[in-house]
């Protein structure tokens, strides 16, 4: 037992070494109420090739009306989009989406209006842009809505989704785009963090890491027969 307890350990200081890599970008606090395209740009200190997770809390004072936009793109603001793009062009309340492209709309890229608090809210989203399959470029992002712990650490029970090829076999930046806001909305973005993990299937690895590291100090805690 204290051989496999070891062994354990050992996969999972190589599991968290491995994990460290991962370049994690802070941004804190946004505020935006002008129109710009891009509002704000950011650069990954190498490009992304593999799973990129992004988390923020979205909230915005003002009304909301058709069309009213505000979002996270990946390579530029025709890639993939993440945040809030009001009304689906008129043709529901949905207000926070996820689409691979710059363009058009499907149900499936919206959150369920039943799940979301009345607006104005904070509203605390989670992401997960991937490659599925044999894919060699982008072709799924996930969007969690008020994620538990456990769906985060499953990446199971997403609240939307969008796929198709985004054309993107790596990304150097991502940034803002904001669209239609008009005279006295302000749209937040706080606590945002991205995430580009470095190796296909790191985060899932990071679990068995963390039972390694618990072995160890159950091993190292326990009194002398």
């Amino acid at each position: 037992m204290k051989k496999f307890c070891t062994a354990l350990a050992a996969l999972a200081f190589s599991f968290l070494t491995q994990a460290a890599h991962a370049e994690v970008i802070s941004l804190g606090s946004l505020s935006y109420s002008t129109n710009a395209n891009p509002a704000a740009q950011w650069n990954f200190a190498s490009p992304a090739q593999n799973d990129i997770f992004i988390e923020f809390t979205v909230s915005y004072t003002g009304a909301l009306q058709n069309n009213d936009f505000a979002v996270f793109y990946f390579g530029n603001s025709t890639g993939p989009n993440i945040g809030m793009k009001a009304n689906c062009d008129g043709a529901c309340t949905n207000d926070l989406f996820v689409r691979m492209g710059g363009a058009g709309w499907s149900p499936f890229n919206y959150i369920n209006p039943l799940d979301a608090q009345p607006e104005p809210a904070s509203y605390h989203l989670f992401g997960r842009l991937s490659k599925t399959g044999s894919s060699g470029n982008y072709n799924r992002f996930d969007l969690w809505f008020n994620p538990t712990a456990a769906e985060k650490a499953s990446l199971t029970g997403w609240d939307a989704y969008a796929t198709g090829n985004s054309g993107y076999s790596s990304f150097s930046s991502f940034g803002i785009r904001t669209a239609n806001l008009d005279a006295g909305d302000t749209v937040n973005f706080n606590d945002v963090t991205i995430n580009a993990v470095p190796e296909p299937g790191t985060v899932s690895l990071l679990g068995l890491a963390f039972v390694g590291m618990a072995a160890m100090r159950r091993r190292r805690a326990r009194p002398a027969a």
